[in-house]
């Protein structure tokens, strides 16, 4: 837990996300310790509400809270919400909890509307958790607690209860999606990602100054892609084999997904999250691939690996913000469907030359096609060299139409952004029905 001396007051907190710490509070008292404010970030409109280790969450709190939502929902504008809190006051009774509830509701209404960032910066604890984890992304400082239920009513010894209530638990629960060391890290990273967004889901994401990458697409084709230092990545703790991050190409703000391995049931979640959010917002989704597939687990299967992986696929298909797909490896089975299919996952997708695209594995294909040439095992390695040049190469896939160009690999970064740009007029709209129902 951050020592109370090190901790900010609610006033001082709007100061560091605001630029040049300007603002108009909305409140007519701070007897609460909670404040409601507006001002810009970045030049964007932003509304934000602002605890300063304060008491209690009451109706009081709550009721400002609610102002924000309100005045968001109505304008057209985001939120950012700071926790740090005793949890909710426990002599309001009923009434407490109906402003609570009117307070879920406020954060459920405006979700995909207007951008959502929730802040822990210090104790966020039973009912505010929730609030927090409703928002689009959530940031928390090191040193902060986040728990739905309070650690020390936890009376077993397991693992999980040394960490429960930590930076590090809620970014294992993937509650947390980036950690922060101290508050002015924490608030510049806050301010970073809102300045990304649109204001709401009607309006185009904002341009930003950029810089050439420092790497090469060889050395990573996400970072030798993306402008350099724009790329924040989200849930680092979770997932095998990806990454994600919202990063800028030549101004342009973008969801970035890196994958590097077998895909497990993590993977497909923290994948999922990115590619709905950047939908709700119009970001365009740029996937950078280079899999042999899902992870092969029964283990993975039965605690959501093909549930997830049904997630994953469902909710790329229903995306209708710009999606371009690289591969930059190999690209085998369902996870080259879910992930490059031009009818659901791709807009566009592009292969570095000399990708392996194919139904199974170049040495699975040989071991099941070609099992008449095998003679001794050393003949695996050069026969799978030979089918994967012959039958599952970018040539062979690019002349069967499922993917769209072959590129070099150095040539990656304008390749993306020509995409990027080329479909920036794309229109579609899904058929007209209540709600999905994504395979949870």
């Amino acid at each position: 837990m951050a020592e109370k001396q090190q901790k900010l007051d609610a006033l001082k907190r709007l100061s560091l996300l605001f630029d040049d710490g300007e603002y108009e509070l909305l409140d007519g008292s701070a007897d609460t310790g909670a404040r409601i404010a507006h001002g810009n970030v970045y030049g964007t409109p932003v509304f934000a509400y602002a605890e300063g280790g304060c008491g209690a969450f009451s109706t009081a709190t709550a009721g400002k809270l609610s102002k924000v939502y309100n005045l968001a929902e109505k304008t057209g504008t985001p939120v950012v919400a700071i926790y740090d809190s005793k949890g909710v006051d426990l002599e309001g009774g009923g009434l407490t909890l109906d402003a609570c509830a009117e307070l879920l509701h406020r954060c459920s209404a405006v979700s995909g509307v207007v951008p959502q960032v929730s802040v822990v910066a210090g104790t966020c604890g039973g009912f505010e958790s929730v609030c927090a984890s409703l928002a689009d992304i959530c940031l928390m400082e090191r040193n902060a607690e986040f728990f739905l239920t309070a650690p020390f009513n936890d009376l077993s010894d397991s693992d999980a209860k040394k960490i429960a209530g930590s930076a590090e638990y809620a970014e294992k629960a993937s509650a947390a999606a980036v950690i922060c060391d101290g508050e002015e890290a924490l608030f510049t990273k806050t301010r970073q990602i809102v300045g990304m967004l649109p204001s709401n889901n009607l309006e185009v994401p904002p341009f930003c100054d950029f810089s050439e990458p420092e790497k090469a697409p060889t050395e990573d084709a996400a970072l030798g892609t993306v402008d350099a230092g724009s790329e924040i990545e989200l849930f680092p703790g979770k997932g095998l084999s990806s990454k994600v991050y919202l990063a800028t190409v030549l101004g342009s703000p973008v969801g970035v997904v890196s994958i590097n391995g077998r895909v497990c049931r993590n993977d497909s979640l923290k994948v999922s999250r990115l590619v709905q959010f950047c939908d709700s917002f119009s970001l365009p989704v740029v996937t950078f691939i280079n899999s042999e597939g899902f992870l092969v687990s029964a283990d993975n299967d039965m605690n959501g690996g093909i549930r997830n992986a049904a997630l994953l696929s469902h909710v790329i298909s229903q995306a209708t913000t710009v999606k371009v797909s690289v591969v930059t490896g190999s690209a085998i089975g369902s996870l080259f469907s879910v992930l490059c299919g031009k009818y659901s996952a791709s807009d566009l997708c592009l292969a570095w030359k000399g990708a392996v695209i194919g139904e199974l594995t170049p040495k699975a294909s040989v071991a099941m096609m070609w099992s008449d040439r095998i003679e001794q095992d050393s003949d695996i390695e050069k026969l799978a060299k030979q089918y994967a040049e012959e039958e599952e190469s970018a040539e062979k896939a690019f002349e069967s139409g499922i993917i769209d160009k072959i590129i070099a690999p150095e040539t990656t970064r304008k390749a993306v952004a020509d995409a990027i740009d080329m479909l920036a007029s794309k229109r579609v709209r899904n058929a007209s029905r209540k709600h999905g129902n994504m395979p949870y």
